[in-house]
């Protein structure tokens, strides 16, 4: 049969005709009237139209819950801590400060405990007074605070010597020589 330029041609797939559908026979099709049919759009197992007995749904699968932490106190410290031991490094700290309403956090792992120590004690000293040097910040918290600090002989040495003093020199001498240098009273 010979069709003309617009008649579209069945076997390009855009038009069936109902015999080559079968629709008597496919499961998803139920038959309404002579000639109309309903086709169920999704793919079951039963068939609700045409009176038949539909099968109950089954209940969908939970949906898993996320992974999504609940964030406490408790479990935030305990992930840092975990992080932490996880390190490498045999010494660290991590720190969350608050200074004057900002709010700054610092870390650092290491193998070197004075590397630890130093750097802790001088972003703690930078987060005090920016117009004062971190030295006298941390001169003034340690000399304020109630620790009492052992000063171990060679940094007394060392600043006897820093001071032009010899081992001839008193302890008055050398008071005055740092109060002299630094500007302060003992």
């Amino acid at each position: 049969m010979d069709r003309g330029p617009d008649e579209p041609n069945p076997e390009d797939g855009k038009i069936l005709s109902p015999e080559e559908l079968d629709l008597e026979e496919d499961e998803h099709v139920t038959q309404i009237d002579e000639g109309r049919y309903v086709v169920s759009p999704d793919v079951r197992d039963d068939d609700s139209y045409g009176g038949q007995p539909s099968m109950p749904e089954p209940d969908p699968e939970p949906e898993p819950a996320p992974d999504t932490p609940a964030f406490t106190d408790g479990s935030v410290h305990e992930w840092l801590a975990e992080q932490m031991a996880d390190s490498n490094a045999r010494y660290g700290f991590d720190v969350t400060a608050k200074f004057d309403g900002e709010v700054d956090q610092q870390r650092l792992t290491s193998n070197d405990i004075v590397t630890v120590f130093e750097t802790l004690m001088l972003w703690y000293g930078r987060q005090m007074d920016g117009s004062t040097d971190v030295q006298d910040v941390l001169g003034i918290l340690l000399s304020e605070s109630n620790v009492p600090v052992k000063y171990p002989p060679g940094s007394i040495k060392t600043l006897a010597r820093s001071a032009g003093l010899s081992p001839d020199d008193s302890i008055a001498d050398l008071i005055d020589a740092v109060e002299d240098r630094d500007g302060a009273k003992l």
